[in-house]
Formats: C-alpha cells, structure tokens, sequence
C-alpha cells in the first residue's frame, strides 16, 4: 500500500484540470408513462441519513457507517463524518484494507448541479434525476498509515437518483442513490479506492425526499409585518 500511496501522492501532485461546467435547472416536468403531453413542472429536494453496514476485521457486517445527505436543484452533498469501529472494505486498487477506528472520512461537495428529469414511478412513486460535477475529499487510516486528505478535493462527475415515495422519509419508500464517476486520471485518490462508478446509498433512517409543484411566494421589501 506504501508504494501506491507514493504513487497517487505524486500523481496529485500533477494538478487537475477543470472540466465544463454543467447548466443549472430548477424545476423539471412531470412524464407520465402512456400519457402524452401531460406535463405539470416540479421540484425535487430533500435531506436525510442512509445508513449501511460495513464488514468487521473478521468479514461479519457489523459495524455502521451513516451517509447524510442532502440535495436541490442547486446544491448537493453526502458525508461520512466517522466510522465508529475498525471495519474492512475490498478497495479497487488496493486490496483489501481494514479501517482503523474513527480514522474514516468521505465528504462529496456539488455546486454544479442540474435537475435533469422527473417521472412518475407508476406505483405512487416519484423519481427525479440530477447530475453535475463535485468535489470528493476522502481520507482513510490503517495499520499502515494514512491514505488521502480532508482538504485535497478531486473533481468529479455524479448521478443522483432520489425517490418521494410519499411523507414518511424511508418508512415510505423514500431513497437517495449518489452514483459517482471517478474517471483514474482526474480522481487517481477514489478511483483505486472505491472504482469507477461507486453508488452511494443505504437503508435511509431519516429525512424526507419531496418530489411536487415549487412553493412560489413574491418577494417582500422591507420587514413584513407581523
């Protein structure tokens, strides 16, 4: 892992190019499957926490990691603040690692993003689809030493995929899946440790996905009145 670790650093090291920027959008029409130009525009927003179980140092799916996350047509992000206890992973490049206790941390940053579509599930779901660019920080310690960095962002491009299934956040099949594209020569850190295209997810335990018409209210000058 030392040698890789040298690698990357000097790969960093290099610099990283900027790629376009992508068009904001803030509503989206509503397609309907099997009915033809009945559109009604919408919005998709919401935050919450997916939890997912990561295997122990023996290989049991044991040990909890929380990604909270958080989206709108303009802004998006998911974090991984702390692992609570040493957990293993298979990485890309790497082989397998076992994470040392409150050593991991994963942070993704959009503030390119664009709400591309929304459709109709057919079941009383609703789906919205954003993509954009963001920047990745991730930082990881093992027995061996410290791989990455809280501060050094790698650019990259994303996939959301979020799902209203109604009030009630995940009771009510609500989901968020951030997919991201770590292309090896832009993101040499994440590619070799979570591959080219890792989906971000996991059961959501809190927050709410709302998927419907834009609140639209006119701006008030001066202090309104009570």
């Amino acid at each position: 892992m030392r040698a890789l670790e040298e690698a990357l650093s000097r790969r960093l090291a290099l610099g990283r190019g900027l790629a376009a920027a992508v068009a904001l959008a803030a509503t989206a029409p509503l397609s309907r499957r099997g009915v033809a130009a009945q559109e009604e525009a919408m919005t998709a927003s919401g935050s919450g926490v997916n939890l997912k179980l990561m295997p122990d140092a023996e290989g049991d799916p044991t040990v909890p990691l929380r990604e909270s996350f958080s989206f709108d047509p303009h802004y998006a992000q998911c974090i991984i603040e702390d692992n609570p206890a040493p957990f293993s992973m298979d990485t890309y490049s790497m082989g397998k690692a076992v994470i040392e206790a409150h050593s991991f941390f994963m942070a993704m940053y959009a503030n390119e993003v664009g709400l591309v579509s929304i459709r109709d599930a057919g079941d009383g779901r609703r789906v919205a689809k954003l993509t954009g660019e963001l920047g990745c920080l991730t930082e990881a310690g093992t027995a061996s030493g410290r791989i990455g960095s809280r501060t050094m962002e790698e650019p990259a491009f994303f996939e959301i995929e979020a799902t209203d299934g109604g009030h009630g956040g995940g009771a009510a099949r609500d989901s968020f899946v951030f997919t991201v594209y770590f292309d090896p020569e832009r993101v040499p850190l994440n590619h070799a440790i979570f591959g080219p295209n890792p989906a971000f997810t996991g059961e959501m335990i809190a927050g709410e996905i709302t998927i419907a018409p834009p609140a639209l209210l006119p701006v008030i000058t001066g202090t309104p009145t009570p």
